[in-house]
């Protein structure tokens, strides 16, 4: 058995029946943190004594997780080379000098899809817990709802429209991942042609490309972004950061799903619908038809 000082300078996580103190490090996208939020919840809850520290990076990535109540602290930016062993030691290594119990959530490894888990349960593995509800999770403050109806009245969206949310980008793995702009032209003009829906299209603020026939949001605040998306009738997206998002909610969900397997990276809501082809297919393979189809079954 290998001692517990041992463990914690080698970098190996170990158990502590009672820990004071936690610390979860994350350096992911928007998608993989709401994905960890459901583990720090099963933490919180068998550990209620126990503080949590939660390390993620700046900007939008700690916007998406700042408002979880079940996080005492924060450290932000939070950073280490997740793909050499050694950097990994070594941030375990500083971290148990502070904390009784240390999860490094990410994955350390471009083959982490190969098991077919999904990153929900990864992250409750590596934390040693079981979710009530697999399910991501993202928290909505009073300010979200408030600039959302703010903005959708200044975009000449009133309560009684049908709103479709649409998110067509990707902020990695553009090559891999994306839908061909073209494609996303034509199923907006059919979409347009047989129903009545206001379509919102959430982009960064520095995509060039214009989605005709819809209402361009580039670089809209994540929060209000997201409370926009629970008051939508319909969400449409890719393997994206807003499309596990739009999973937190109970909001109808077309997801494009391009590269990595739907088991291990698809939105987990039972009102999600998945168009998706074999693993890394190219995203042409996708056709306009298909995924039409697919909005007129879920509609």
């Amino acid at each position: 058995m290998i001692p517990v000082a041992l463990k914690r300078w080698l970098g190996i996580p170990h158990l502590c029946d009672n820990p004071r103190s936690i610390f979860i490090g994350l350096i992911g996208g928007v998608g993989d943190l709401v994905s960890a939020a459901p583990s720090i919840v099963a933490l919180k809850k068998k550990y209620p004594s126990a503080k949590i520290s939660f390390g993620v990076g700046g900007g939008i990535f700690f916007n998406t997780i700042k408002n979880d109540p079940n996080i005492d602290h924060f450290e932000t930016p939070f950073f280490y080379d997740t793909w050499k062993k050694r950097a990994r030691r070594k941030t375990y290594r500083k971290k148990y000098k502070e904390h009784d119990l240390v999860f490094l959530l990410d994955n350390g490894t471009l083959d982490w899809w190969k098991p077919r888990k999904h990153l929900i349960d990864i992250y409750a593995e590596k934390c040693g817990v079981v979710l009530e509800q697999r399910r991501p999770l993202f928290y909505l403050i009073k300010s979200d709802f408030h600039e959302a109806e703010n903005k959708l009245l200044e975009l000449g969206i009133s309560e009684n429209d049908k709103l479709l949310v649409l998110s067509p980008e990707t902020r990695s793995k553009k090559k891999m991942k994306e839908w061909p702009y073209e494609s996303f032209l034509s199923l907006i003009q059919k979409i347009r042609h047989n129903h009545d829906f206001k379509i919102v299209t959430m982009v960064s603020k520095d995509n060039l490309n214009d989605y005709n026939g819809t209402i361009p949001l580039k670089g809209y605040p994540l929060g209000p972004s997201a409370a926009m998306i629970r008051r939508s009738n319909f969400y449409l997206g890719l393997d994206n950061g807003l499309t596990h998002i739009a999973s937190c909610f109970d909001v109808k969900i077309l997801s494009i799903h391009i590269g990595y397997p739907v088991e291990c990276a698809g939105p987990l809501s039972p009102f999600a619908k998945v168009v998706a082809h074999k693993p890394f297919e190219p995203p042409e393979s996708i056709s306009v038809d298909e995924v039409y189809k697919a909005f007129q079954e879920l509609i």
